[in-house]
């Protein structure tokens, strides 16, 4: 049986084209470290989104403004996507192009929120959307790779695997990797070379919401 997770209430919609200006510029903000390493959204990567999977791409809006997304594909039948991989492999570029209708997995590509949303509720919203996408498509679960945000601060003292297990222990804390939690993934392994990511030291959390 799939987590109950409360969440507050704000309106969501599908994104559009015209949001496309916005949407990639709330990215950029939002991670300000991985510009220099060129793995956020461009507005062409986010115009194939919608036109691939325009129901899987998600903005939530405060006070009519659009305030953070999500973007999302359905994995590929032939692809295990609990098996290690690279957000570039699994995402074809971040183009979506291998986005399977007929596959039972939600991925999570991307959440971001704006910095002038955060701690508004905002994240808490675009995942309680996210797991209505999944249940709603009928599908099986949502897999994510989740950045290690605070590794960086503890990476000389221990592994990656250590520094999540503390995480879920409540020893220490990670912004990214502590919202995952409450939002109801569970770990499923470390991914590593994910993503360049200076903070990650590149490594991820493989993880798992199950819809059923």
């Amino acid at each position: 049986m799939a987590l109950a997770v409360p969440r507050p209430s704000a309106p969501v919609r599908r994104a559009t084209l015209d949001d496309v200006p916005r949407l990639e510029a709330m990215n950029h903000a939002a991670y300000p470290e991985l510009v220099e390493e060129n793995v956020v959204w461009s507005a062409a990567q986010l115009r194939l989104h919608i036109a691939r999977f325009p129901e899987g791409q998600v903005v939530a809006e405060l006070n009519g403004t659009p305030m953070g997304a999500i973007s999302t594909f359905i994995v590929a039948r032939d692809r295990d996507a609990l098996a290690q991989h690279t957000w570039l492999e699994i995402t074809d570029e971040g183009t979506f192009a291998s986005h399977d209708p007929g596959g039972d997995t939600l991925y999570l590509a991307d959440i971001y929120v704006d910095p002038a949303g955060w701690g508004r509720g905002v994240g808490e919203t675009l995942y309680g959307a996210l797991r209505d996408l999944c249940v709603r498509l009928g599908l099986k679960r949502v897999v994510a790779g989740g950045r290690l945000w605070g590794y960086h601060e503890h990476a000389a003292r221990m592994s990656p695997q250590e520094y999540v297990d503390r995480v879920i222990r409540g020893e220490l804390r990670d912004r990214v990797l502590g919202s995952q939690l409450k939002a109801g993934f569970t770990v499923r392994g470390i991914l590593d070379g994910y993503l360049a990511d200076p903070r990650s030291r590149n490594y991820a959390t493989l993880l798992e919401w199950r819809a059923t």
